[in-house]
């Protein structure tokens, strides 16, 4: 892709991950749960309320973003998740076929938080996702992709 073709296809992507994002908060109220709970096993997040409310859904991990330092590890190259969701993630490094550009094969990228969200936006396209789950942990936000979300 040229330069216009790159800025293009992350407007696209940024804009539709908008739109998904708006969809899941006003179909399942995400973004209005008390806690998440990862099973990593069986690849499954589960968001509840103290209310009782719950909701389940397949995730896919895309990368980890520390907000600190400016830096992105890409989900593929994380020893946390398990095989299986590793190899799930480096289908993300087909956007470095897509866009040409290298940094999607590279292990680890110095990005600030409005790249970190471009990335997460174009990883959701590639994975043809419902939309992102960001998650705190320990001063880092781990991206989850979200699929067959239910109650």
């Amino acid at each position: 892709m040229e330069d216009d073709e790159f800025e293009s296809f992350i407007e696209a992507s940024v804009d539709n991950l908008e739109a998904k994002q708006n969809n899941l908060e006003e179909k399942y109220g995400l973004g209005h749960f008390d806690r998440y709970d990862l099973d990593v096993e069986n690849e499954i997040i589960t968001f509840s309320s103290s209310n009782g409310k719950r909701l389940k859904a397949n995730f896919i991990p895309i990368g980890t973003f520390s907000p600190d330092k400016n830096s992105w590890m890409w989900a593929w190259n994380n020893q946390a998740f398990t095989d299986s969701l590793r190899a799930k993630s480096e289908k993300l490094q087909s956007l470095a076929d897509l866009t040409g550009f290298e940094m999607f094969t590279n292990p680890t990228a110095e990005v600030d938080e409005d790249m970190a969200w471009e990335m997460v936006a174009m990883s959701i396209h590639v994975l043809e996702s419902q939309g992102v789950y960001r998650g705190p942990a320990n001063n880092l936000w781990y991206f989850y992709a979200l699929d067959s979300i239910g109650e």
